[in-house]
């Protein structure tokens, strides 16, 4: 591991080994390009049914040709099946979110390459060698990218991630020959200069964040660029490999799988059903009035929320959302009814769906339902695989992780009903004309899988309840006292997040 202690410091020790100087002759390059061009079309026509999408992340030294190398694979691939997304600027939307929103909103669909211009690294890199991160922070970011890439990979999604590497004699070549070419533009020569001053540290830190993410999961490529001729071809055949690879089935997989050998707390068998509203009028009224300024005070104070709501069918969620909807103005709030998820969604990972509801800075996004369904309906019906709800349990502390670190307030509400008071819900939305399409076979059927949906609940409780995102168990059984809890809770940490 390389510490910076002074201006001399060399670290590129790892790199040097990958400086081939291979020269490619005019024939050779034609030669193997259109060996390539052949083989890479088609290929990209059978990965085109690939369930997940290939994310390639081209990042490396300044003065590379990475332009150039996105440049030839857009001559010899399919444009409609190509997406290029670069990182260069921060948007104000994406500032207002966590890191890693704008690598799940670019994200292509399953069949499809998207190529990420520097990705996740480029910005991570600089704050570190610009002195805005410590070294441990630097380290904490690239675990947190290696557990990005491992999630994804592990789904399915075809990672590759190409770091162009010239030395720095052919850095400062081909910077000179630039500012010759643009008349010795300042703006120009203060980059060119920027880029070779920081050159050791550069390296340096691509080795420490290669060491940290080179996994079975996301391994780097890393390519000499000393000559254009065999740095493109290279790049290409690095694309070509990843895509046989993942038709081929050779994609790293997890081992871990749940047991039934473990039991979780009974979180709900503890919980007090028989509590009553005593002032359900005058209490609702208040809270709403209490409500309402602090709602427009966080959305003076850029502070987003998320509150999620799961629970028994008929638990209540709905009349919840609706009274929390009279304390916070529809201008700063959008209701998110999960469902079934789309075609576009099912070529994802399950979370990202999720990532692009997050919501803008002062603006609130109420989930009913929400990515706990991959652990509880997922896992009951068979949707997903055992290896993959198990895991989800720590692929959603990270997402909710990353909402906590961006300052999103998150509220995680359960509203619990016991089984008598579920069928007598159930038998009066048979009965009242209005509330008839509430009610379905499937939840008839859902009821006759209640004790293993409790030990999913109990498992869920105990792996997601977190300091940052605990969960709230409300006693439903009495829907006017558990509208009163929820609003109760919304205000208290309101309240809290805005240091009343």
């Amino acid at each position: 591991m390389i510490i910076f202690k002074n201006k001399t410091a060399r670290g590129y020790i790892m790199f040097k080994q990958f400086q081939t100087d291979i020269k490619m002759s005019k024939d050779e390059y034609e030669k193997r390009l259109l060996e390539l061009r052949t083989e890479l079309i088609r290929t990209q026509y059978k990965f085109k049914d690939y369930k997940r999408p290939m994310i390639l992340v081209l990042t490396g030294l300044d003065g590379a040709g990475k332009g150039d190398m996105v440049n030839a694979l857009a001559d010899v691939m399919d444009s409609r099946l190509l997406e290029v997304a670069t990182f260069w600027q921060e948007t104000d939307e994406e500032a207002e979110r966590p890191y890693y929103f704008r690598f799940w909103n670019s994200m292509p669909m399953g069949g499809k390459l998207g190529v990420y211009f520097n990705g996740w690294y480029e910005r991570t890199i600089r704050k570190y060698i610009d002195g805005d991160d410590t070294e441990n922070i630097f380290l904490d970011k690239m675990k947190n990218a290696e557990k990005f890439e491992k999630m994804l990979a592990l789904d399915g999604t075809v990672i590759v991630k190409a770091w162009a590497h010239i030395s720095k004699k052919e850095q400062k070549k081909r910077h000179e020959k630039l500012a010759n070419k643009f008349d010795n533009v300042p703006e120009i020569t203060e980059r060119a200069n920027w880029y070779y001053a920081k050159y050791d540290k550069i390296v340096a830190s691509a080795e420490m964040a290669y060491k940290t993410t080179h996994t079975e999961f996301a391994p780097w490529e890393i390519i000499d660029c000393s000559d254009k001729r065999y740095s493109q071809i290279r790049f290409l055949q690095i694309i070509l490999d990843s895509m046989k690879k993942a038709l081929e089935d050779k994609m790293p997989k997890g081992g871990t799988t749940p047991t039934d050998l473990i039991t979780f707390p009974d979180v709900l068998g503890s919980t007090d059903l028989n509590k009553t509203a005593e002032n359900y009028k005058d209490e609702l009224k208040e809270l709403v009035t209490d409500i309402k300024p602090l709602a427009w005070e966080a959305y003076e104070k850029g502070i987003s929320s998320m509150l999620v709501f799961e629970g028994w069918d008929a638990a209540g969620k709905g009349g919840c959302i609706r009274r929390l909807l009279r304390a916070v103005d529809l201008r700063l709030s959008k209701v998110i009814s999960i469902a079934a998820p789309t075609q576009e969604e099912l070529s994802r990972h399950y979370l990202w769906r999720f990532w692009r509801q997050v919501p803008r800075a002062g603006y609130m996004s109420i989930f009913d339902r929400s990515w706990y369904g991959r652990v509880l309906v997922e896992r009951i019906e068979g949707y997903a695989k055992p290896e993959e709800w198990f895991r989800s349990y720590d692929e959603i502390n990270d997402f909710e992780e990353h909402l906590a670190e961006r300052g999103v307030m998150l509220i995680k509400f359960f509203l619990h009903i016991s089984s008598e008071e579920q069928l007598a819900r159930f038998e009066q939305r048979e009965d009242i004309p209005w509330k008839q399409h509430k009610i379905t076979e499937e939840d008839y059927r859902n009821r006759d899988r209640t004790p293993e949906y409790i030990d999913a609940y109990n498992e869920m409780f105990f792996k997601t309840n977190t300091k940052n995102a605990p969960w709230v168990v409300i006693p439903a059984n009495d829907k006017k006292y558990a509208r009163l809890e929820v609003l109760k809770t919304v205000n208290k940490t309101l309240e809290k997040m805005l240091k009343i």
